[in-house]
């Protein structure tokens, strides 16, 4: 008799890897939710005050984290190296974090509408830049 292959939720005859991750960032982004709430809850009911980040801290480090997943998805796809593209996502993040300091009082008295809007606009500017980057470096 021949033996039986277990199958595995995660293997690639049963679910693509493009639905994996999803499911994989859908877990994540869930987990960090309920843990917000239950830090929330946990607070409250122990007469804590609720830690609150200022509106600067949580849109300097959600947009360096977004840019550097995008810059990491574009140099990825390109074909670089795990070093080309760890070296771009710093350098991406790093520049991404230098503007987000050097318009600090602007970018915390505007609406959010208004924010996402221009930070939109600078991640397909610094994904760019760091695409072109790559691309000018690894012909050298």
């Amino acid at each position: 008799m021949g033996s039986v292959q277990p199958r595995y939720l995660f293997s690639e005859t049963l679910m693509k890897p493009k639905t994996r991750d999803n499911l994989i960032y859908l877990a994540v982004g869930l987990s960090i939710a309920a843990f917000a709430v239950e830090y929330d809850f946990y607070a409250e009911s122990h007469g804590r005050g609720i830690v609150h980040l200022s509106t600067f801290a949580v849109r300097a480090v959600t947009s360096t984290l977004i840019v550097g997943y995008f810059v990491a998805r574009a140099i990825g796809n390109a074909g670089a190296t795990l070093a080309e593209v760890i070296l771009c996502v710093v350098v991406a993040g790093v520049l991404q974090l230098a503007i987000s300091l050097g318009f600090r009082q602007y970018l915390g008295q505007l609406s959010s509408m208004s924010y996402v809007g221009l930070a939109s606009l600078e991640t397909v500017f610094v994904v760019n830049l760091a695409t072109w980057a790559a691309s000018h470096f690894r012909a050298r």
